[in-house]
């Protein structure tokens, strides 16, 4: 079964389109290390490892881990996915990232656009009070098509 820090990876290799090798050498690990852990064969990666890639991702440790916040009595989905908290945000950030694909014309997979939705939707959500910034879309599109 696929972890979240998998799938976190993987979705952004395919947004980026950037190779493993390529991961590896700008985060300066050593030959293999991420492509161990995509392979499930290194399930304890190090600190020191985790903090490389998430710097290369430009995210935190926890981001990359998926760790969030909650209180112990809520219910987490099985697949590592987070919770739809808010339908009317999750629906703001489909359109407004529609919006600016189709407004650039960036011809984009299936695969990230739905990352593309899924980042703005949880960045989103971090906001006090929760909402879409258009410019966190339009850069965030940007670093994903260049």
């Amino acid at each position: 079964m696929e972890s979240f820090l998998q799938r976190r990876i993987k979705n952004y290799l395919d947004a980026t389109g950037l190779s493993v090798s390529a991961l590896e050498r700008n985060a300066g690990l050593k030959i293999n290390v991420a492509r161990n852990i995509l392979r499930g064969q290194s399930k304890r990666p190090t600190a020191e490892t985790l903090q490389a890639i998430a710097n290369v991702m430009e995210c935190t440790v926890q981001d990359l881990l998926g760790v969030k916040k909650e209180s112990f009595t809520s219910k987490q989905p099985d697949d590592g996915s987070s919770l739809l908290e808010d339908p009317e945000i999750f629906f703001e950030s489909v359109q407004s990232t529609l919006k600016v694909i189709s407004g650039n014309q960036y011809k984009l997979t299936v695969k990230q656009t739905t990352m593309i939705i899924e980042e703005v939707y949880a960045y989103s959500m971090k906001k006090s009070p929760p909402h879409v910034e258009m410019d966190f879309v339009e850069w965030f599109i940007k670093r994903v098509v260049e």
